[in-house]
């Protein structure tokens, strides 16, 4: 029986060990997190992504069919779809580069004086 277990380390710093199980023969697909099912899924011949939350991020565990009988098994935070962490996130992002941005012209500014002084 094909499996895969992933260790991801939440955002607030919780540990969560997530799994799946997809069976050889009959392609049922078991999801689970902690030691808990959180899916399950009957003859999954085809590519398919179970979602689920982890300390508000949004957590893709992924089946990619490669061809005949095989499989790969991937898990990622999802990073760019609309949740409220990554709105946050995006925004603290443009915080920052704002903040960036004046402390660069303040730079400039500070030089060109300089510069004028030295001139004058």
């Amino acid at each position: 029986m094909p499996q895969q277990a992933w260790s991801i380390t939440g955002h607030y710093g919780k540990t969560y060990k997530l799994g799946i199980f997809h069976g050889e023969d009959t392609h049922h697909v078991v999801v689970h997190c902690n030691n808990s099912v959180v899916a399950i899924d009957f003859s999954v011949k085809e590519s398919k992504t179970y979602s689920l939350f982890l300390d508000q991020q949004l957590c893709e565990v992924s089946i990619d069919h490669t061809g005949g009988n095989n499989f790969t098994y991937d898990c990622r935070i999802n990073h760019d779809v609309e949740t409220p962490l990554n709105r946050q996130r995006k925004a603290q992002r443009a915080q920052e580069k704002r903040s960036e941005r004046i402390r660069l012209i303040a730079a400039v500014a500070v030089m060109l004086v300089v510069l004028a002084c030295l001139l004058g």
